[in-house]
């Protein structure tokens, strides 16, 4: 027999007195489920409530296929008789927050943009939905916020219906109730804010709109074709804008710049810093390839040669630089900052260099691989990619 779920009709109560009805396990911790519970069960992507039971720190809270509700528990209360409990009031209500925040939301989008909501997820930071819409822009979104957050400042009752299946069709559902409900015969939920939103719905609600505070979507990106928003409300809204506020202050002040300011100044701070990469880019291109043209020679000579310090991609670049100098083979290496190992040889020969890799790799005691032109490796540290090196070393000019 299914727990009588108290939450449905009441999510403020937060102490009662329970009745355990049987023990069980979920996931290797003791569990209890009781005659009737306020606590909520993780589900419809709200988080599970916390707790105390007994003395015990209720660590989650899950249903079972049969509809049981199942406290998972730190120690066992030691007591099948009546045992004190308490719903952790902070997070009750953070989730009752976020969850009418999200039916305002959603409803938002359909009204604002006739978009509708496919999926929800609310988090432990931040909530998000998926909403079916091909693309968006930050003034769109503050109307349709703008849209949310008038609702809930106008303060509207959230009504509950309880219904048969047959009743369903007097309800102007955004949200229907799951496939599973449909056809079986039990009361549905149906959660209303008149003139807004209606949708059928298990989660746990403020008793008025106005109990939200305030809705702040902040950020999106493209999933699956659709875009999923993440937002935030009540008490995290005003942590968001805190520690945002604190940051762009902050920002603007010490570079002696407004607040609108600060943006364009990073922006064009970043266009100076990619145009100054690129040009060290090109004068590091320009400094490799010298350095090879004089270490290759003419004629042409193989190319040794390992760096206490030069980057992975250095090595790689300065054996290909070497290579295309003409250089017949070559073995580079670097001790750090990452320690590595790349040997290569002309197009023109036919030693595949391939082969050599699983000795290669024994003496780095690293990974690595390659083409039958170029491999490398990794060494676990300087001393083994030196060793490796040399191993190299000797082993290219006697297999050519």
């Amino acid at each position: 027999m299914a727990s009588e779920r108290l939450y449905y009709d009441d999510a403020y109560t937060t102490r009662f007195v329970a009745h355990p009805a049987r023990r069980g396990e979920h996931r290797g911790h003791l569990a209890l489920e009781l005659e009737s519970t306020y606590f909520y069960p993780e589900s419809g992507g709200q988080l599970a409530d916390r707790g105390l039971l007994g003395g015990a720190i209720v660590l989650d809270v899950q249903a079972d296929d049969e509809g049981r509700v199942w406290h998972v528990i730190d120690v066992d209360p030691a007591s099948d008789a009546e045992l004190p409990a308490e719903v952790d009031w902070t997070r009750r209500f953070d989730s009752m927050q976020q969850h009418t925040g999200q039916h305002i939301l959603s409803a938002a989008f359909e009204h604002v943009a006739g978009a509708a909501t496919i999926s929800s997820h609310l988090g432990e930071e931040r909530s998000s939905i998926e909403v079916q819409l091909g693309e968006i822009s930050w003034p769109r979104v503050g109307e349709i916020e703008a849209a949310a957050n008038r609702i809930v400042w106008e303060d509207r009752p959230i009504e509950r219906h309880w219904v048969g299946e047959d009743e369903l069709a007097r309800f102007s559902l955004r949200k229907p109730p799951p496939t599973e409900r449909r056809g079986s015969g039990g009361r549905i939920r149906i959660v209303e804010i008149p003139d807004w939103d209606v949708s059928a719905c298990g989660g746990t609600h403020t008793r008025r709109t106005g109990e939200v505070g305030a809705i702040k979507v902040l950020r999106w990106e493209k999933v699956r074709g659709n875009l999923r928003f993440d937002f935030v409300c009540g008490a995290r809204s005003l942590e968001d804008h805190a520690w945002r506020t604190e940051a762009l202050v902050e920002s603007a002040k010490r570079r002696t710049l407004k607040d609108r300011e600060l943006l364009a100044h990073l922006e064009k701070a970043a266009a100076e810093r990619d145009e100054l990469r690129k040009r060290v880019d090109e004068m590091s291109e320009r400094m490799l390839l010298s350095e090879a043209r004089d270490r290759v020679g003419d004629p042409a000579q193989p190319v040794t040669d390992f760096a206490a310090q030069r980057s992975r991609e250095e090595v790689r670049r300065f054996a290909i630089k070497c290579l295309e100098a003409g250089a017949p083979w070559v073995a580079i290496g670097a001790a750090s900052p990452d320690p590595v190992v790349v040997l290569g040889r002309a197009k023109t020969l036919t030693l595949d260099l391939k082969a050599l890799v699983p000795e290669l790799l024994e003496e780095a005691g690293g990974k690595g691989g390659g083409s039958p032109d170029l491999v490398q490796a990794s060494a676990v540290d300087a001393a083994r990619a030196e060793a490796a090196w040399r191993w190299g070393v000797e082993q290219i000019p006697k297999r050519l």
